[in-house]
């Protein structure tokens, strides 16, 4: 009996690891902000007779039928969770702040006019959570897999993200069986452990150039490279690289498919 948790866990962490790779972190943070909105819409729609007249239900009244607030509401969700899952989702992310945003001020206002007198603490937490998805707004958007150019069912496609630095930040599974390396163990480590070392130091510089400048010569184009895999042995790769801007510096994605068969170099 002991032993039936542990049969079932490693495919639910497995299921759960996928689609958090799949979503990344701004498709997780849509994700609850789509379930809390759905159900802040089913609050709204069916609320009880004897709760309608408290200040909270009375302040939004006034500017609207509940039901009409309940309709945007579930419009926020169901826009939350359908584009948790697409490459594009800044229409949600600014949908959610600009109803979070308003919730805060009319909250905010009903305070000062004496209408709902302690509409202040909710004002500051609609506020406060507007301003949270905001700032995820800012994030580098996930890469879907999907929806990468010439990716097919079994591909052997790797997916690279890494900071500024050329700090992994994470990667996926075909990278893993790629180069050897388990996501653990190549999560903050340097790109440099994916190439020979004779192409290290140029790696490097290059690195330093675009800190400096803020150009890339390399960004978009498809770059024929030479892999390292953990055993030490080299293969063919063909690596495109593209660079996301946010208000936390630049994230590079790396998308790497080999192109032939591994050896190992003789020095």
């Amino acid at each position: 009996m002991s032993d039936g948790p542990a049969v079932g866990t490693p495919p639910l962490r497995r299921t759960l690891t996928r689609v958090l790779r799949r979503v990344g972190r701004r498709g997780a943070s849509l994700t609850f902000v789509g379930l809390l909105s759905l159900a802040i819409a089913a609050s709204l729609a069916f609320v009880p007779g004897n709760q309608r007249g408290t200040p909270g239900y009375a302040t939004l009244a006034v500017i609207a039928p509940l039901p009409a607030w309940a309709v945007v509401w579930c419009a926020l969700g169901m826009l939350c969770l359908t584009q948790a899952f697409m490459r594009s989702d800044r229409v949600a992310f600014a949908a959610a702040t600009a109803v979070l945003l308003t919730y805060g001020l009319i909250y905010l206002i009903s305070t000062f006019t004496g209408d709902n007198p302690r509409g202040w603490v909710g004002g500051a937490v609609w506020l406060a959570f507007g301003g949270w998805i905001a700032l995820i707004a800012t994030w580098p958007e996930a890469v879907v897999l999907d929806r990468l150019p010439g990716r097919r069912a079994g591909s052997s496609t790797a997916v690279i993200v890494a900071d500024a630095a050329g700090t992994i930040q994470s990667w996926n599974p075909q990278a893993e069986a790629l180069f050897g390396w388990d996501t653990d163990e190549a999560v903050g480590r340097s790109l440099t452990i994916l190439m020979p070392p004779r192409f290290r130091d140029p790696h490097t510089d290059g690195l330093a150039r675009l800190l400096s400048d803020g150009r890339s010569e390399l960004s978009g184009r498809l770059i024929p490279l030479v892999g390292l895999h953990r055993d030490g042995s080299e293969f063919a790769i063909a690596l495109t690289v593209n660079a996301w801007h946010s208000d936390d510096g630049v994230t590079y994605t790396g998308v790497i498919r080999p192109l032939g068969g591994r050896h190992v170099r003789s020095e």
